[in-house]
Protein backbone atom coordinates (compact mmCIF):
# COMPACT_ATOMS: atom_id res chain seq x y z
CA UNK A 1 0.00 0.00 0.00
CA UNK A 2 1.42 3.18 -0.95
CA UNK A 3 2.60 5.73 1.41
CA UNK A 4 1.35 9.71 2.22
CA UNK A 5 3.37 12.36 2.48
CA UNK A 6 1.68 15.97 2.34
CA UNK A 7 4.15 19.05 1.32
CA UNK A 8 2.73 22.65 2.54
CA UNK A 9 3.25 24.66 -0.04
CA UNK A 10 1.68 27.77 1.86
CA UNK A 11 -0.08 29.30 -1.27
CA UNK A 12 -3.40 30.33 -1.46
CA UNK A 13 -6.17 30.92 -3.94
CA UNK A 14 -9.68 30.94 -4.85
CA UNK A 15 -10.94 27.11 -4.45
CA UNK A 16 -12.98 28.02 -7.28
CA UNK A 17 -9.98 28.57 -9.55
CA UNK A 18 -8.25 25.02 -8.57
CA UNK A 19 -8.74 21.73 -11.09
CA UNK A 20 -8.12 18.59 -9.19
CA UNK A 21 -7.61 16.84 -12.53
CA UNK A 22 -5.36 19.41 -14.19
CA UNK A 23 -3.29 19.93 -10.38
CA UNK A 24 -3.03 23.20 -11.37
CA UNK A 25 -4.98 26.53 -10.59
CA UNK A 26 -6.93 27.75 -13.66
CA UNK A 27 -7.44 31.06 -12.82
CA UNK A 28 -5.68 34.11 -15.03
CA UNK A 29 -4.92 36.08 -11.88
CA UNK A 30 -0.70 36.82 -11.16
CA UNK A 31 -1.38 35.01 -8.00
CA UNK A 32 -2.83 31.41 -9.78
CA UNK A 33 0.09 32.09 -11.88
CA UNK A 34 2.89 32.31 -9.40
CA UNK A 35 1.05 29.23 -7.35
CA UNK A 36 1.46 27.03 -10.46
CA UNK A 37 4.88 27.98 -11.27
CA UNK A 38 5.74 27.07 -7.36
CA UNK A 39 3.89 23.86 -8.17
CA UNK A 40 5.89 23.00 -11.15
CA UNK A 41 9.17 23.62 -8.99
CA UNK A 42 8.09 21.90 -6.15
CA UNK A 43 7.50 18.79 -8.51
CA UNK A 44 11.12 18.89 -9.81
CA UNK A 45 12.37 19.03 -6.62
CA UNK A 46 10.12 15.86 -5.73
CA UNK A 47 11.55 14.13 -8.94
CA UNK A 48 15.19 15.21 -8.13
CA UNK A 49 14.90 13.98 -4.86
CA UNK A 50 13.09 10.60 -5.82
CA UNK A 51 16.42 10.55 -8.21
CA UNK A 52 19.02 11.08 -5.64
CA UNK A 53 17.67 8.32 -4.01
CA UNK A 54 17.61 5.84 -6.89
CA UNK A 55 21.18 6.65 -7.53
CA UNK A 56 22.51 6.23 -3.82
CA UNK A 57 20.96 2.78 -4.38
CA UNK A 58 18.35 4.34 -1.08
CA UNK A 59 15.13 2.21 -0.46
CA UNK A 60 12.61 4.36 -2.08
CA UNK A 61 10.21 4.97 1.10
CA UNK A 62 9.04 7.76 3.03
CA UNK A 63 11.25 8.29 5.79
CA UNK A 64 14.27 8.20 3.19
CA UNK A 65 12.74 10.70 0.98
CA UNK A 66 11.91 12.95 3.60
CA UNK A 67 15.50 12.95 5.16
CA UNK A 68 16.71 13.71 1.50
CA UNK A 69 14.06 16.26 0.70
CA UNK A 70 14.68 18.35 4.13
CA UNK A 71 18.25 17.90 4.36
CA UNK A 72 20.34 20.36 4.94
CA UNK A 73 23.18 19.52 2.24
CA UNK A 74 26.51 21.34 1.56
CA UNK A 75 25.04 24.95 0.12
CA UNK A 76 26.90 24.70 -2.93
CA UNK A 77 25.94 20.85 -3.38
CA UNK A 78 23.86 21.54 -7.11
CA UNK A 79 25.21 22.21 -10.39
CA UNK A 80 23.52 26.17 -10.40
CA UNK A 81 24.99 26.51 -6.66
CA UNK A 82 27.96 25.40 -7.74
CA UNK A 83 28.55 27.72 -10.42
CA UNK A 84 27.34 30.66 -8.61
CA UNK A 85 30.18 29.98 -5.70
CA UNK A 86 32.53 29.98 -8.67
CA UNK A 87 31.54 33.41 -9.73
CA UNK A 88 32.16 34.35 -5.89
CA UNK A 89 35.40 33.34 -5.53
CA UNK A 90 36.68 33.47 -9.30
CA UNK A 91 34.57 36.54 -11.30
CA UNK A 92 36.20 39.29 -10.25
CA UNK A 93 39.46 38.04 -12.01
CA UNK A 94 37.71 37.16 -14.85
CA UNK A 95 36.51 39.39 -17.70
CA UNK A 96 33.22 40.58 -18.46
CA UNK A 97 33.26 37.93 -21.94
CA UNK A 98 34.06 35.14 -19.77
CA UNK A 99 31.89 35.61 -17.26
CA UNK A 100 29.49 35.47 -20.36
CA UNK A 101 31.08 32.18 -21.10
CA UNK A 102 30.71 30.56 -17.85
CA UNK A 103 27.22 31.40 -17.88
CA UNK A 104 26.25 29.87 -21.26
CA UNK A 105 27.97 26.89 -20.08
CA UNK A 106 25.64 26.34 -17.01
CA UNK A 107 22.09 27.46 -19.32
CA UNK A 108 23.52 24.44 -21.48
CA UNK A 109 24.38 22.10 -18.39
CA UNK A 110 20.72 23.37 -16.91
CA UNK A 111 18.83 22.61 -20.38
CA UNK A 112 20.60 18.94 -20.42
CA UNK A 113 19.55 17.56 -17.11
CA UNK A 114 15.93 19.18 -17.23
CA UNK A 115 15.77 16.74 -20.60
CA UNK A 116 17.62 14.06 -19.45
CA UNK A 117 17.07 13.83 -16.12
CA UNK A 118 13.33 15.39 -15.71
CA UNK A 119 15.33 17.93 -13.06
CA UNK A 120 15.76 21.49 -12.28
CA UNK A 121 19.25 20.96 -11.37
CA UNK A 122 21.76 17.96 -10.35
CA UNK A 123 23.49 16.67 -7.60
CA UNK A 124 27.19 17.58 -8.01
CA UNK A 125 27.93 14.03 -5.76
CA UNK A 126 26.47 12.21 -8.75
CA UNK A 127 27.93 13.52 -12.09
CA UNK A 128 30.06 10.47 -13.41
CA UNK A 129 31.54 9.46 -16.94
CA UNK A 130 28.26 8.44 -18.69
CA UNK A 131 27.08 12.01 -17.13
CA UNK A 132 29.78 13.73 -18.37
CA UNK A 133 29.78 11.75 -21.72
CA UNK A 134 26.27 12.18 -22.65
CA UNK A 135 26.96 16.07 -22.03
CA UNK A 136 29.33 16.40 -24.39
CA UNK A 137 27.32 14.84 -26.60
CA UNK A 138 24.40 17.19 -26.00
CA UNK A 139 26.43 19.85 -26.98
CA UNK A 140 26.90 18.51 -30.00
CA UNK A 141 23.44 17.97 -31.09
CA UNK A 142 22.53 14.39 -29.09
CA UNK A 143 19.04 14.23 -27.13
CA UNK A 144 18.39 18.26 -28.45
CA UNK A 145 14.71 19.02 -27.59
CA UNK A 146 15.66 22.79 -27.26
CA UNK A 147 17.03 25.81 -28.90
CA UNK A 148 19.86 25.91 -27.51
CA UNK A 149 22.99 26.36 -30.21
CA UNK A 150 24.57 22.96 -31.57
CA UNK A 151 28.35 22.99 -30.88
CA UNK A 152 31.08 22.01 -33.04
CA UNK A 153 33.69 19.81 -31.02
CA UNK A 154 36.16 22.38 -30.52
CA UNK A 155 33.14 24.84 -29.28
CA UNK A 156 31.77 21.89 -27.21
CA UNK A 157 35.38 21.56 -25.45
CA UNK A 158 35.59 24.92 -24.47
CA UNK A 159 32.33 24.53 -22.20
CA UNK A 160 33.64 21.18 -21.15
CA UNK A 161 36.89 22.79 -20.32
CA UNK A 162 35.29 25.50 -17.87
CA UNK A 163 32.15 22.72 -16.43
CA UNK A 164 35.85 21.41 -15.33
CA UNK A 165 37.30 24.02 -14.13
CA UNK A 166 34.20 24.50 -11.68
CA UNK A 167 33.83 20.66 -10.87
CA UNK A 168 37.62 20.89 -9.90
CA UNK A 169 36.85 23.53 -7.28
CA UNK A 170 34.13 21.65 -5.59
CA UNK A 171 37.01 18.38 -5.48
CA UNK A 172 39.29 21.17 -3.64
CA UNK A 173 36.66 21.95 -1.46
CA UNK A 174 35.91 17.71 -0.55
CA UNK A 175 32.82 18.15 -1.22
CA UNK A 176 32.84 15.63 -4.46
CA UNK A 177 35.41 12.61 -4.12
CA UNK A 178 36.92 12.98 -7.73
CA UNK A 179 36.60 15.15 -10.80
CA UNK A 180 34.83 13.40 -13.73
CA UNK A 181 35.25 15.78 -16.06
CA UNK A 182 39.16 15.51 -16.48
CA UNK A 183 38.49 11.54 -17.89
CA UNK A 184 36.68 13.06 -20.84
CA UNK A 185 39.40 11.67 -23.79
CA UNK A 186 38.24 14.24 -26.56
CA UNK A 187 40.61 16.10 -28.64
CA UNK A 188 40.15 19.42 -30.15
CA UNK A 189 39.88 19.48 -34.46
CA UNK A 190 42.29 21.13 -36.27
CA UNK A 191 41.15 24.19 -38.03
CA UNK A 192 42.15 26.47 -41.14
CA UNK A 193 43.81 29.69 -40.32
CA UNK A 194 41.56 32.79 -41.99
CA UNK A 195 43.50 35.49 -42.54
CA UNK A 196 42.76 38.63 -44.79
CA UNK A 197 44.49 40.03 -47.52
CA UNK A 198 45.91 43.50 -47.54
CA UNK A 199 43.16 44.32 -49.92
CA UNK A 200 40.41 42.67 -47.79
CA UNK A 201 41.93 44.94 -44.93
CA UNK A 202 41.69 48.23 -47.31
CA UNK A 203 37.78 47.53 -48.12
CA UNK A 204 37.06 47.03 -44.63
CA UNK A 205 39.30 50.54 -43.49
CA UNK A 206 37.21 52.41 -45.70
CA UNK A 207 33.96 51.01 -46.16
CA UNK A 208 30.97 53.77 -44.96
CA UNK A 209 29.21 52.38 -42.05
CA UNK A 210 26.95 53.35 -39.60
CA UNK A 211 27.87 54.38 -36.14
CA UNK A 212 27.38 51.06 -34.23
CA UNK A 213 29.34 49.10 -37.35
CA UNK A 214 31.89 51.76 -37.38
CA UNK A 215 32.86 51.49 -34.05
CA UNK A 216 33.71 47.42 -34.38
CA UNK A 217 35.11 47.80 -37.38
CA UNK A 218 37.62 50.01 -35.70
CA UNK A 219 38.12 47.59 -33.01
CA UNK A 220 39.34 45.11 -35.94
CA UNK A 221 40.95 47.31 -37.89
CA UNK A 222 42.89 48.41 -34.19
CA UNK A 223 43.57 44.50 -33.97
CA UNK A 224 44.66 44.49 -37.47
CA UNK A 225 47.69 46.52 -37.09
CA UNK A 226 48.52 45.44 -33.03
CA UNK A 227 47.45 41.35 -32.93
CA UNK A 228 45.50 42.25 -29.69
CA UNK A 229 43.19 39.38 -28.44
CA UNK A 230 39.82 40.32 -27.81
CA UNK A 231 39.94 39.67 -24.01
CA UNK A 232 43.62 42.06 -24.10
CA UNK A 233 41.28 44.85 -26.26
CA UNK A 234 38.78 45.13 -23.49
CA UNK A 235 41.23 45.93 -20.69
CA UNK A 236 43.29 48.68 -23.11
CA UNK A 237 43.13 52.16 -21.03
CA UNK A 238 45.14 55.37 -22.07
CA UNK A 239 48.37 54.20 -19.49
CA UNK A 240 48.39 51.44 -21.92
CA UNK A 241 50.01 53.78 -24.75
CA UNK A 242 53.25 55.06 -23.49
CA UNK A 243 56.65 56.45 -25.00
CA UNK A 244 58.97 53.68 -26.57
CA UNK A 245 62.72 53.45 -26.72
CA UNK A 246 62.67 55.07 -30.46
CA UNK A 247 60.60 58.22 -28.54
CA UNK A 248 57.18 57.20 -30.39
CA UNK A 249 53.56 55.47 -29.62
CA UNK A 250 53.97 52.06 -28.10
CA UNK A 251 51.64 49.30 -27.11
CA UNK A 252 52.26 48.02 -23.93
CA UNK A 253 50.42 46.24 -22.01
CA UNK A 254 50.17 42.57 -20.72
CA UNK A 255 48.41 39.55 -21.65
CA UNK A 256 45.32 38.36 -19.83
CA UNK A 257 45.81 34.51 -21.35
CA UNK A 258 49.31 34.00 -20.44
CA UNK A 259 50.69 36.59 -18.68
CA UNK A 260 53.37 37.58 -20.78
CA UNK A 261 54.43 41.04 -21.41
CA UNK A 262 53.40 42.59 -24.99
CA UNK A 263 55.13 45.82 -25.91
CA UNK A 264 55.21 46.71 -29.76
CA UNK A 265 55.44 50.37 -31.58
CA UNK A 266 51.91 51.63 -33.17
CA UNK A 267 52.03 51.90 -36.68
CA UNK A 268 49.85 54.65 -38.39
CA UNK A 269 46.47 53.26 -39.06
CA UNK A 270 46.21 51.95 -35.65
CA UNK A 271 47.64 55.63 -34.18
CA UNK A 272 44.69 56.93 -36.48
CA UNK A 273 42.10 54.97 -35.09
CA UNK A 274 43.49 55.94 -31.35
CA UNK A 275 42.88 59.66 -32.44
CA UNK A 276 39.42 58.53 -33.94
CA UNK A 277 38.45 58.07 -30.34
CA UNK A 278 40.04 62.09 -28.60
CA UNK A 279 36.49 62.75 -27.79
CA UNK A 280 35.56 59.75 -25.86
CA UNK A 281 38.81 59.96 -23.97
CA UNK A 282 38.65 63.85 -23.19
CA UNK A 283 38.02 64.38 -19.29
CA UNK A 284 38.14 60.90 -18.67
CA UNK A 285 40.99 59.38 -16.20
CA UNK A 286 43.86 57.63 -17.42
CA UNK A 287 42.10 54.14 -16.22
CA UNK A 288 39.23 54.74 -18.88
CA UNK A 289 38.78 52.20 -21.77
CA UNK A 290 40.97 52.81 -25.07
CA UNK A 291 38.00 51.90 -26.37
CA UNK A 292 33.92 51.71 -26.24
CA UNK A 293 32.84 48.35 -24.88
CA UNK A 294 31.48 45.65 -27.05
CA UNK A 295 30.75 42.15 -26.26
CA UNK A 296 32.30 39.53 -28.33
CA UNK A 297 28.94 38.21 -29.66
CA UNK A 298 28.19 41.37 -30.48
CA UNK A 299 31.54 42.45 -32.31
CA UNK A 300 31.04 39.09 -34.56
CA UNK A 301 27.55 39.13 -35.37
CA UNK A 302 28.30 43.02 -36.52
CA UNK A 303 31.83 42.04 -38.33
CA UNK A 304 29.57 39.81 -40.64
CA UNK A 305 27.54 42.59 -41.83
CA UNK A 306 30.40 45.04 -41.88
CA UNK A 307 32.41 42.46 -44.18
CA UNK A 308 29.23 42.24 -46.32
CA UNK A 309 28.85 45.57 -46.62
CA UNK A 310 32.67 46.48 -47.74
CA UNK A 311 32.18 43.28 -50.29
CA UNK A 312 34.61 40.69 -48.37
CA UNK A 313 34.01 37.37 -48.84
CA UNK A 314 36.41 35.68 -46.47
CA UNK A 315 34.50 35.13 -42.67
CA UNK A 316 35.28 38.02 -40.40
CA UNK A 317 35.68 37.26 -37.08
CA UNK A 318 37.40 39.22 -34.77
CA UNK A 319 40.10 36.72 -33.97
CA UNK A 320 41.10 37.16 -37.62
CA UNK A 321 42.38 40.28 -36.88
CA UNK A 322 44.87 38.63 -34.85
CA UNK A 323 45.78 36.04 -37.45
CA UNK A 324 46.09 38.91 -40.16
CA UNK A 325 48.29 40.99 -38.05
CA UNK A 326 50.62 38.23 -37.85
CA UNK A 327 50.37 37.03 -41.48
CA UNK A 328 49.51 39.71 -44.01
CA UNK A 329 50.93 42.54 -42.33
CA UNK A 330 54.38 41.09 -40.22
CA UNK A 331 55.45 37.90 -41.72
CA UNK A 332 54.87 38.50 -44.97
CA UNK A 333 56.70 42.46 -44.75
CA UNK A 334 59.21 39.59 -43.42
CA UNK A 335 59.53 40.59 -39.72
CA UNK A 336 61.48 37.38 -38.01
CA UNK A 337 58.88 34.68 -36.75
CA UNK A 338 60.41 35.22 -33.51
CA UNK A 339 59.35 39.24 -33.22
CA UNK A 340 56.32 38.25 -34.33
CA UNK A 341 55.80 35.60 -31.57
CA UNK A 342 56.98 38.77 -28.94
CA UNK A 343 54.56 41.06 -30.24
CA UNK A 344 51.66 38.02 -29.87
CA UNK A 345 52.63 37.68 -26.35
CA UNK A 346 53.27 33.89 -27.32
CA UNK A 347 55.17 31.60 -24.84
CA UNK A 348 56.46 29.36 -26.97
CA UNK A 349 57.65 29.82 -30.39
CA UNK A 350 55.81 26.85 -31.67
CA UNK A 351 52.69 28.75 -31.67
CA UNK A 352 53.56 31.31 -33.81
CA UNK A 353 55.35 28.72 -36.50
CA UNK A 354 51.79 27.60 -37.31
CA UNK A 355 51.48 31.56 -38.74
CA UNK A 356 54.94 30.67 -41.04
CA UNK A 357 53.17 27.82 -42.12
CA UNK A 358 50.31 29.72 -43.60
CA UNK A 359 52.98 32.15 -45.20
CA UNK A 360 54.67 29.22 -47.09
CA UNK A 361 51.55 27.90 -48.18
CA UNK A 362 50.37 30.95 -49.77
CA UNK A 363 54.14 31.73 -51.04
CA UNK A 364 53.27 27.98 -53.09
CA UNK A 365 50.27 29.13 -54.12
CA UNK A 366 51.44 32.71 -55.45
CA UNK A 367 54.76 30.76 -57.66
CA UNK A 368 52.06 28.07 -58.87
CA UNK A 369 51.19 30.46 -62.35
CA UNK A 370 55.29 31.45 -62.31
CA UNK A 371 56.20 27.47 -62.26
CA UNK A 372 53.48 26.80 -64.68
CA UNK A 373 54.19 29.46 -67.25
CA UNK A 374 58.02 28.77 -66.95
CA UNK A 375 57.12 25.17 -67.29
CA UNK A 376 55.35 25.20 -70.37
CA UNK A 377 57.85 27.86 -71.97
CA UNK A 378 60.65 24.85 -71.76
CA UNK A 379 58.02 22.42 -73.40
CA UNK A 380 57.56 25.28 -76.71
CA UNK A 381 62.10 25.43 -76.57
CA UNK A 382 64.04 24.64 -79.80
CA UNK A 383 65.77 22.07 -77.81
CA UNK A 384 62.87 19.97 -76.79
CA UNK A 385 61.20 20.09 -80.01
CA UNK A 386 64.54 19.03 -81.82
CA UNK A 387 64.76 16.49 -78.96
CA UNK A 388 60.69 15.36 -80.12
CA UNK A 389 61.58 15.42 -84.01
Amino acid sequence: MGQRYEIPTNCHISPASWSAVAQKSLGKTAVDKETNRYIEDLKLQIEETCNKLRQKNYPLNIENFKLMFQSEDNEYSTIKTLFEYHMIMEGKKLSQSTCYQYGVTLKYLLSYVRIKHKVADYDISIIDAAFVNEFFAYLQGYLRQDNMKRCDINGALKHMERFKKVMEMAFNNEWINRNPVKALKAHKEKTDINELDEEAVKRLSTVILPPNLGIVRDLFIFAVYTGVSYEDMTRLTQKNIVIGIDKSLWLHYKRVKTGVRVSLPLLEPALEIINRYDTYHKGGKKNQPLFPYVSNQIMNRYLKKVAKLAGVEDRVTYHVARHTFATTITLQHEIPLETVSKMLGHTKITTTQVYARVVDTKVMRDMATLKDMYSHKEDKSPNNKAANE
